[in-house]
């Protein structure tokens, strides 16, 4: 089994609360389960380890009490059910890092463990929980006499905003990641200095920097030819600039952004990464192998992780 470290983008679109804000008030939760699927998850993060990057752990804990073994016993292959002792569970570790400024990161993942879909729809929950507790907090506070509806729809307006998460990946790989769709919602491309078209748009044409493409696709368009479509423009017009929106088989939004850069920034043995992560004090998971490994990738990216998506 191959552990990958896979890139993301995180942006949120509020004008009050910031990813700062949002990672300062995940610290103050440590500790604090969250159900997502059948299974409970931590959320960890650290922002003083590393000047330009956040640092986080997400841990899933299983609930299973017994694992199978396949032992060769006098030349047989023979199946053992182990039990786990009472104080212990399995678990999967997904370490991941984010740029301050940018809000590009790259998440450690393999088979079986936390999607990173599913990681972006996870912090996508845990800042709409945010988002309400500020709004709460805020309507307590304003005095009663003040508390109109009026001064309530304003200050849900000033909180309003959502986290985002979208997945980077090469347009070799765009039509395979497409068919895992439910549906395919938009697909978007620009292209530099372009020229139109339009004659009403003629006079334009010295002036243009870029020019975006946009197109909606019915609830009912089969994915598989949506799939084939895109990618063949993609590759056709050499476009390394875009993203494709769908729904994904949980009915969780998903947004593919397309790029001419590595998708996949390292692969090791998953028997390599957890040997190396042996006996990790959780309260100090910044200090990890696979942290460390994280932001070496990320500085020998830098033109990737610090350069703001559009």
């Amino acid at each position: 089994m191959q552990v990958r470290f896979l890139g993301f983008n995180f942006s949120i679109d509020s004008k009050s609360l910031t990813l700062d804000d949002y990672v300062n008030n995940m610290i103050g939760r440590h500790g604090q389960s969250y159900k997502l699927s059948e299974h409970d998850r931590f959320l960890y993060f650290n922002s003083t380890y590393s000047e330009n990057y956040y640092v986080g752990l997400l841990v899933t804990v299983k609930d299973q009490k017994t694992f199978c073994e396949l032992v060769r016993n006098s030349g047989k292959l023979v199946v053992r059910v182990n039990e786990l002792d009472e104080n212990t569970n399995l678990m999967d570790f997904n370490f991941f890092i984010i740029n301050k400024v940018t809000g590009l990161g790259v998440y450690q993942y393999y088979h079986q463990s936390c999607s990173l879909n599913s990681f972006g729809h996870f912090n996508n929950r845990r800042f709409s929980e945010f988002n309400d507790y500020m709004i709460e907090t805020e309507i307590a506070e304003t005095p009663q006499q003040l508390r109109t509806p009026a001064k309530e729809k304003s200050i849900k307006f000033k909180y309003r905003g959502k986290l985002s998460w979208e997945i980077l990946v090469r347009s070799e790989n765009l039509k395979n990641l497409i068919q895992e769709f439910q549906r395919v919602k938009t697909f978007e491309f620009s292209f530099f200095t372009p020229t139109v078209e339009e004659p009403e748009f003629k006079p334009l044409n010295n002036y243009i920097k870029k020019k975006l493409t946009r197109f909606s696709f019915n609830s009912k368009s089969p994915v598989t030819i949506l799939a084939d479509a895109i990618s063949d423009i993609v590759r056709t017009n050499d476009i390394d600039k875009g993203k494709v929106t769908g729904i994904d088989q949980d009915g969780i939004e998903r947004i593919l952004r397309i790029t001419n850069n590595p998708d996949n920034f390292g692969e090791y043995a998953y028997d390599t990464v957890a040997t190396k992560i042996n006996s990790l004090d959780i309260e100090q998971f910044e200090k990890s192998w696979v942290v460390q490994e994280l932001l070496s990738k990320c500085n020998e990216y830098k033109h990737i992780f610090e350069v703001k998506t559009k």
